[in-house]
C-alpha cells in the first residue's frame, strides 16, 4: 500500500504542525523519549477508536482487527522510514546547530 499524496494537504500539514508543536513542548517538560513513547500510543489509541467506529459491534471489529493492525503498522512503517530518509539526507540542516549545541551540554541522543 503507498501513502496517498494527496492527503497531505493544508489541513493535513496544519494538523500535523500543532501535533508536532505539542510534542515539542510536552517533550521539553518530560523528555523527548517519554514524550516520542506517549505520541505513538496516542496515535495507536486514537487509531484504535477510528477502527472501532467504523464498525457496528464488538465482534466486527473482532473479524477486522488483524487488516486494521496490518494497515496502521504498514503506514507508521512508511512515513516513519520516509521522515528518516528525509532526516538523512538533510542531516546538517535539521540537527547540525541543535547537535552541536546538545553534544556541548553533554546531553546528546
Amino acid at each position: 500500500m503507498s501513502v496517498d499524496e494527496n492527503m497531505f494537504d493544508e489541513q493535513f500539514v496544519e494538523a500535523t504542525n500543532k501535533l508536532i508543536e505539542i510534542a515539542n513542548e510536552m517533550g521539553g517538560k518530560y523528555g523527548d523519549h517519554k514524550m516520542g513513547v506517549a505520541f505513538i500510543y496516542a496515535a495507536a489509541r486514537f487509531n484504535a477508536y477510528i477502527a472501532a467506529g467504523s464498525v457496528t459491534s464488538a465482534d466486527e471489529l473482532a473479524g477486522k482487527r488483524e487488516k486494521a493492525v496490518e494497515y496502521f503498522t504498514d503506514r507508521f512503517r512508511q512515513l516513519y522510514d520516509g521522515n528518516l530518509v528525509d532526516y538523512i539526507s538533510n542531516f546538517e540542516a535539521y540537527m547540525g546547530e541543535e547537535q552541536a549545541q546538545e553534544t556541548a551540554k553533554g546531553t546528546a541522543h
